[in-house]
């Protein structure tokens, strides 16, 4: 199975798929490098077609783009990742969702960028990201040394070898 060098969260999979101008720029940031998806990215991809109505043609389309991402595999390492983040954040009042987190988390976990749009993610410790954003802000006070060492709460498993699996 091949590595991925990058993580879409849902929001630029969103733009991407609706062709966007925005999905347009973001498709050519990430041009032909692996990239990886989460499953909670899928969730949103699909709840976004089902909420609109668009039916099943267009359920059958999202299908086939997403076929052109790696779908990541989920593990408790990644959850510790996700919890602490999830934790350290709302210790400094900063709301963070579920997804985002995953999809921060996981580039976290896997050590390569994460490419959002997401502002909600800007000064995550460790996270390196990949955004059309100017004056994106690397690192927010706080999360990282304030509070006591790194985002995950086991060691990383020397085993983890990017294990994905396609879609």
């Amino acid at each position: 199975m091949r590595k991925v060098e990058l993580v879409a969260d849902g929001d630029v999979i969103s733009y991407m798929f609706k062709c966007t101008p925005l999905g347009d720029s973001y498709a050519e940031l990430i041009g032909t490098r692996p990239t990886g998806i989460t499953l909670l990215a899928v969730s949103e991809s699909r709840q976004g077609v089902v909420y609109s109505n668009w039916g099943m043609t267009k359920l059958k389309d999202l299908d086939a783009f997403l076929g052109n991402f790696v779908l990541l595999e989920s593990n408790a390492e990644i959850a510790n990742v996700c919890g602490g983040l999830l934790g350290r954040c709302k210790q400094i009042g900063r709301a963070l969702s579920w997804p985002d987190a995953w999809a921060a988390a996981t580039a976290i976990w896997l050590d390569v960028p994460l490419v959002t749009h997401d502002r909600d993610l800007e000064r995550v410790p460790d996270l390196r990201v990949l955004t059309l954003h100017e004056h994106w802000e690397v690192r927010e006070e706080g999360i990282g040394e304030r509070m006591g060492g790194p985002l995950w709460l086991s060691q990383r498993s020397p085993e983890y070898h990017h294990e994905n699996v396609r879609w």
